[in-house]
């Protein structure tokens, strides 16, 4: 019989793999709190009429990414494709959005039917905030501080922030009609995608990847030249925050971003060291999105990490902040002994990882393996031992003589070093 494995685009996590993203994951959540975010949970499956309304019906994602299916009823459900929708259709649902100003965050799985490549399969993680409610210029500037904030904390040097702003919607109807009127001339050199994007939404024409439609939009007309004053106000607003708060940019008037909610700020975070899709964080503006919605009028803006790339361009820490120490039995007959220590250890010590495995081996055999697994400690418990109700530490790491000591000593001595 041929063994199972797992599905295209799908990817196990190794312990050591694991531990590095829990590690990101928490030191995000971590600083989330610090900004008042609080953190919810939203289900993995939504409905599709959710993802048709938010994203766009004519967006790659809808027409070509989502995981579908049909319940029992018959109803369209989808694994959701990203987050923003379902944390806003939440926040309709659940009434917060009537209790003023609110900072959510949320991370999970998210789910796109596309071709895998480096650091995105079609599973993948990701880690958001969005605030809804504030309509100035801070919400955005304070966004963009707190995730530059992360990266700084994780020591990733060697990325890029790109911005742009693409107006209000009066502002993106007035420019979709001019870069209409443009590319109508270049129909012959566009794709399909983005013919077909002509006639739905042109500003999608601009993320195109296709070289000869890149050739056609470099000449295009600019939407700086089509931002309503409070849009360009807004904007320079930003920039200058960015400049006081010292964090680098760099104008892009070619991003859009792939979703078709976003309005005014869009940004990415960017790393050469991901290869071609070299986009880890990403997000902006979308204050028409609770409306789409079916909820009130309610501005908003966020963003996503993508913490499956985030972990490729940061090194692992090898060392724990906390210590690590093995209990060594000599014989089978002290299992009761160990089990006791090392509850005992645990309450006593928050900070210590006590590993205990019984009886495994001769003493020379487990303290060589505790070696190989880079154990700190080695606590060792013999006839003499249980006999004098004193405990043998061996540090793993120091030349140094065995100690013998009594349980408090013992607990003095890991929580010394």
């Amino acid at each position: 019989m041929s063994k199972v494995t797992k599905p295209r685009g799908f990817n196990d996590l190794d312990p050591s793999e694991f531990e590095h993203k829990s590690n990101l994951l928490n030191e995000i959540k971590t600083i989330f709190n610090s900004y008042f975010f609080k953190e919810i949970e939203t289900p993995i499956v939504e409905k599709k009429e959710l993802f048709i309304r938010s994203v766009g019906e004519e967006t790659d994602i809808v027409n070509k990414e989502m995981f579908t299916f049909q319940d029992r009823k018959g109803e369209g459900l989808v694994l959701r494709p990203e987050g923003t929708a379902g944390c806003l259709r939440f926040a309709i649902d659940s009434g917060l959005l009537d209790l003023g100003p609110i900072k959510l965050s949320y991370a999970g799985p998210m789910f796109r039917y596309e071709r895998p490549q480096k650091g995105r399969s079609r599973q993948f993680f990701q880690v958001s905030a969005e605030t809804y409610g504030v309509r100035g210029f801070e919400a955005d500037l304070e966004l963009l501080m707190m995730a530059n904030e992360i990266f700084q904390r994780f020591g990733i040097g060697n990325v890029s922030l790109n911005i742009n702003s693409l107006g209000d919607e009066e502002s993106q109807k007035q420019y979709a009609s001019e870069l209409k009127k443009y590319l109508s001339d270049f129909s012959e050199a566009l794709d399909e995608d983005s013919l077909r994007r002509l006639e739905t939404n042109p500003l999608r024409i601009l993320d195109s990847k296709n070289e000869e439609t890149q050739k056609v939009i470099k000449d295009a007309p600019k939407i700086s030249s089509f931002l309503s004053q409070k849009s360009a106000d807004n904007y320079e607003l930003i920039k200058e925050g960015l400049n006081d708060l010292g964090i680098s940019y760099t104008e892009d008037e070619k991003l859009v971003r792939g979703l078709d909610y976003y309005n005014d700020l869009v940004f990415e975070w960017t790393s050469p060291d991901l290869g071609s899709q070299n986009t880890f964080c990403g997000g902006g503006r979308y204050d028409r999105l609770s409306k789409q919605l079916g909820g009130r009028d309610c501005p908003a803006a966020g963003f996503s990490i993508g913490l499956d790339r985030l972990a490729l361009i940061t090194q692992a820490n090898e060392s724990t902040s906390s210590s690590s120490l093995q209990i060594i039995l000599t014989d089978e007959s002290y299992v009761s002994d160990g089990l006791k220590l090392s509850q005992e250890l645990r309450k006593d010590n928050k900070d210590l990882r006590v590993l205990f495995s019984g009886y495994q081996s001769s003493l020379k055999n487990q303290l060589k393996k505790a070696d190989k697994n880079n154990i700190d400690f080695a606590v060792i418990i013999g006839p003499e031992e249980v006999r004098s109700k004193n405990f043998s530490l061996k540090k793993l790491k120091e030349d140094e003589d065995q100690l013998t000591l009594e349980y408090d000593q013992l607990v003095k001595e890991l929580k010394n070093e």
